[in-house]
């Protein structure tokens, strides 16, 4: 290669230097026509040396700039030509290296915006899918995937009605391909139990119409939408029963009643006791609404789990005993002080206590007992009452929920609810596990003030 550029920049001059020594040597007498040829060699040899020269210096550059270029091919940002002793050659060494290191720049920066790009769209929650002009996944997010319950990898390149498996998204993803149309529609997968918000979005290129689609899972708002429904219709129903046996006792006592004094006061009675109910829904809720705004400062001190446990169960076993239940107590001598605010810590056993005795039968029992669990003490209320159905159970500490057959047994529905946010407030958890039927049993947790090797017991 070298060789030819040489000749190729070499055979003007000597073509030119021919052309002139014919000349000259057809018009000089016959005499110098030696000396003049032998200049003429002389002078053409000496510009094709000069011309040689020149043209290596070119080639050698060009070289360089290949064996570069090569480099960054093969992604080594690095690579530079060095600065040249020749001065016509700098300016472009320069340049080259300017150019390279502005690409590089640019490049390094695009790479950077493709990872924050990729790490949002791997962490947001919500979907995000890119499909093609043929209609095949080409981006897919791990939300999205998670929606479809599909992997990432195993989305990608494949149909978008593979992925989705949803008509309703299908054809509006096809308006957007077809027809560049944007579209909003609404969800429902009923193989995870998951309502969907999708925002379908036209990207046109030069290949054609590409689809963003983006997925809103709005099955929280979805649920709660459900608890503000079940909220207004359980607050409704328990004000309006004592409202209404309000109303007829004032009508009674109105139309005669108050003429006869042992009528009387039965009727005032049962409005003293009417009255009683609204306030304790009163103080109820306002006792819950102080709980979740967090206005009420825990005092937390290392106490002996007995203090937390016997006097609500003390307090209660009268009412237990009425109703015809064993209520026992088995606590591990060998348990470490928890930290707890004690009258709020009491306050979620007598809730949880009194829930056991609404809803146990007589001849029943409830048993309460704790068990170490590393740094936490598990304290559990076993009843062998009704139980819960799977519907309601994952329902049973919203405010005021109670399940149908509930509604005959009394109280306001806000006792579990107002015990879920004292132990959360603690820093514990609070769950049921039951088996309609077969009797129900509610865990919280509390954390111990240090953490021992205490085996756990059971009762």
């Amino acid at each position: 290669m070298l060789a030819s550029v040489r000749w190729r920049h070499v055979f003007p001059f000597m073509a030119v230097t021919l052309i002139v020594m014919i000349g000259i040597v057809t018009i000089v007498p016959v005499p110098l026509r030696p000396v003049v040829a032998l200049a003429a060699l002389i002078q053409s040899a000496c510009i094709a040396t000069v011309a040689i020269l020149i043209s290596h210096q070119h080639v050698h550059f060009m070289q360089r700039g290949v064996r570069v270029m090569q480099r960054l091919k093969e992604g080594d940002w690095d690579a530079r030509l060095l600065p040249e002793k020749y001065q016509d050659t700098r300016l472009y060494v320069d340049v080259f290296n300017t150019m390279i290191e502005r690409f590089r720049n640019r490049l390094q920066v695009m790479e950077q915006q493709c990872e924050e790009l990729g790490a949002v769209l791997e962490h947001i929650t919500e979907g995000v899918i890119v499909v093609n002009e043929e209609g095949s996944v080409k981006l897919i997010n791990r939300a999205a995937a998670h929606m479809f319950d599909v992997e990432v990898s195993e989305a990608i390149d494949k149909s978008f009605a593979w992925v989705v498996r949803d008509h309703a998204l299908i054809e509006h993803e096809r308006s957007c391909r077809e027809h560049g149309l944007e579209g909003v529609l609404g969800v429902e997968i009923e193989r995870k139990d998951i309502a969907l918000r999708a925002s379908i979005v036209p990207l046109r290129r030069k290949t054609g119409i590409h689809c963003l689609v983006i997925l809103q899972d709005m099955t929280h708002l979805r649920h709660l939408q459900t608890v503000r429904r079940d909220f207004i219709s359980n607050v409704s129903h328990e004000l309006r029963t004592p409202l209404a046996s309000l109303k007829a006792l004032v009508e009674t006592l109105r139309d005669g009643a108050l003429d006869d004094p042992s009528a009387a006061r039965r009727f005032l009675d049962r409005i003293e006791a009417e009255v009683d109910t609204m306030t304790q829904i009163v103080e109820e809720l306002l006792e819950l609404s102080r709980t979740e705004s967090g206005k009420v400062p825990l005092r937390l001190v290392p106490t002996a789990l007995s203090d937390i446990v016997f006097p609500p169960v003390e307090r209660l076993r009268p009412q237990a005993e009425r109703a015809g239940l064993g209520l026992t107590v088995h606590l591990s001598d060998g348990l470490p002080p928890v930290l707890a605010d004690v009258e709020r810590a009491r306050q979620v056993v007598s809730n949880l206590v009194h829930n056991a005795i609404k809803f146990t039968p007589p001849g029943g029992r409830i048993t309460i007992w704790a068990e170490l669990h590393q740094a936490e003490v598990w304290v559990a209320v076993q009843d062998t009452g009704v139980g819960i159905s799977a519907e309601d159970l994952p329902r049973i500490f919203e405010r005021f929920y109670k399940a149908d057959r509930a509604r005959s047994g009394g109280g306001t529905g806000l006792g579990l609810a107002i015990a879920r946010h004292i132990v959360q407030a603690h820093g514990g958890r609070i769950w049921a596990e039951s088996v309609e039927g077969s009797g129900s049993t509610f865990f919280f947790t509390l954390l111990t003030t240090e953490v021992t090797s205490h085996s756990p017991t059971s009762s």
